[in-house]
């Protein structure tokens, strides 16, 4: 990551592993590096023996990500900053400079309870992931479509330096679960993803992915997804919006 107090960038691989188990681009996979360069903005003027925490991410998509192993872009700037809550803007653009997604996130600072630090990963989580051939694999879910959605076991690989679940896998995970609750023959594309985090969600623990489909007609669907810990307590909640792609 690099850039200042009022703007951010960084970039980020692409290939096999941002698309579906169907080889379909999955755009929620943008989720992270959006995360990322928009929340390093407010993190880095945090003040010492605070971290700052996303309340709300919106992602708008205009084009699936590449999964041809070229590199995309993402850069970001401050749209406004408190003391203790910061906006920031961002977006990301593909090797030719083309638009694929833009989104704003929403943060607060919270005290610490424990020093931040890496998660820790045996080497043999390490190269399964570095394996992966589809989301599903990387993310290492129990995927099953329809309304049952998607779940995680303990995830090492998946948490921030807090220990909790990345809140971009929070968002990544949340669309893969919308979409197969839409139905197989439903020629959709996300267009968009609006998700807020209510309480961290460890990473040490099962968590889970419920979808609920608002609405489904021709050109638009609607799916409320909700993600829970082990206690059955709701962490985040996300509406995403897909359209018909003819």
């Amino acid at each position: 990551m690099t850039g200042d107090e009022t703007r951010g960038l960084t970039d980020m691989l692409t290939g096999p592993w941002l698309a579906d188990e169907f080889g379909q681009p999955c755009r929620g996979t943008l989720g992270v590096v959006m995360d990322d360069v928009m929340g390093h903005l407010v993190s880095g003027p945090t003040p010492e023996g605070h971290w700052a925490v996303s309340t709300e991410i919106h992602l708008d998509f205009i084009a699936d990500p590449p999964v041809d192993g070229s590199v995309l872009r993402a850069e970001s700037w401050v749209l406004g900053r408190g003391s203790r809550t910061g906006l920031a803007g961002g977006r990301v653009v593909d090797a030719q400079g083309r638009l694929i997604a833009c989104g704003s996130t929403r943060l607060q600072t919270v005290p610490l309870t424990d020093p931040p630090g890496a998660p820790v990963l045996s080497p043999d989580d390490l190269d399964s992931r570095l394996r992966a051939r589809s989301i599903i694999d990387l993310l290492g879910a129990e995927h099953a479509r329809g309304a049952s959605g998607i779940e995680f076991g303990p995830s090492p690989m998946l948490a921030n330096p807090m220990g909790n679940i990345h809140g971009g896998v929070l968002l990544c995970a949340s669309e893969i679960a919308g979409s197969a609750a839409l139905p197989t023959d439903a020629e959709f594309r996300t267009t968009s993803i609006h998700i807020s985090y209510l309480r961290p969600c460890p990473s040490d623990e099962p968590v889970t992915f419920t979808p609920k489909v608002v609405h489904c007609g021709r050109s638009l669907g609607i799916v409320e997804v909700s993600s829970r810990n082990a206690a059955g307590k709701t962490c985040t909640t996300a509406t995403i919006t897909y359209s018909a792609v003819h």
